[in-house]
């Protein structure tokens, strides 16, 4: 007997088809391009479905502006996808997960849930359906939200110079680092430089909108800049609160070696 309910595995683990099976996909967006690790636990079946080339690990990226809409698929769990320019206009979304490359069967007798689907049936996946599916990302980091970088056009600065005042695009605020014209000219786009002015902007999160009896206290940037540095164990309306550190936290200075730099 042959069913044609579907299973998915998602990573918010929302659906209870799998018994035991877990999917958790890494994604990371450096500059122009997108690097994502997928990882599957107790899910044998997909993994023989993968190994047969029954089923692929696949991004999808979505740009609502563009109407863009493009898979990427490859058989193995680390997977790097590029931003070109003309792709892309404004915020996009990156949706990970694993799809069937041709019809195929899961037996119930494996971790499916026996509730769903009782011994001795056979579920039957068509060609392109999820099997797993991660949560969406966005391509607009958190950081690129919380600081935009403008040219010092009153020439108030001097040579080397940067300054910083909160601003609002909207409803949606942001801190705005101003930088001397032969800094923006030359290094605006050095990492030392942005993670400067992102030390600059944590440094003024306590007396800012963003606090927690400021405007924009439950914003959605607040709380997800409040739930990232919570991870690290870092509250910015504490006495001992760190903007270097939650600043490095959210962006981390890279340590180049010999080798990276030849």
């Amino acid at each position: 007997m042959i069913t044609v309910r579907h299973p998915v595995l998602m990573e918010d683990a929302s659906r209870l088809e799998w018994t035991s099976a877990r999917y958790e996909v890494h994604v990371e967006v450096k500059g122009s391009h997108v690097y994502i690790v997928h990882k599957l636990y107790d899910a044998d079946e997909l993994v023989e479905l993968i190994r047969n080339g029954n089923a692929e690990w696949v991004t999808e990226l979505r740009c609502p502006k563009t109407l863009l809409s493009r898979q990427e698929c490859s058989g193995e769990p680390e997977q790097v996808i590029d931003l070109t320019a003309e792709d892309i206009l404004g915020e996009a979304f990156i949706i990970p997960g694993l799809v069937a490359t041709q019809e195929i069967e899961l037996l119930s007798s494996g971790n499916l849930n026996n509730f769903v689907w009782p011994l001795g049936l056979k579920v039957l996946v068509p060609a392109g359906w999820w099997l797993a599916r991660g949560e969406p990302r966005t391509t607009k980091p958190l950081t690129a939200s919380l600081v935009r970088f403008y040219r010092d056009l009153r020439g108030q600065l001097e040579p080397g110079q940067m300054s910083v005042t909160e601003e609002a695009d909207g409803d949606d605020p942001y801190f705005g680092v101003t930088l001397a014209g032969d800094l923006y000219d030359e290094r605006r786009d050095c990492r030392d430089v942005q993670i400067s002015g992102l030390i600059a902007a944590c440094g003024m999160l306590p007396k800012s909108s963003m606090a927690d009896n400021g405007d924009n206290a439950d914003h959605p940037i607040t709380l997800r800049l409040h739930a990232a540095l919570e991870e690290a164990g870092i509250d910015w309306n504490g006495y001992s609160y760190d903007p270097a550190l939650a600043a490095t936290v959210l962006e981390e200075f890279y340590v180049m070696t010999e080798s990276v730099e030849d």
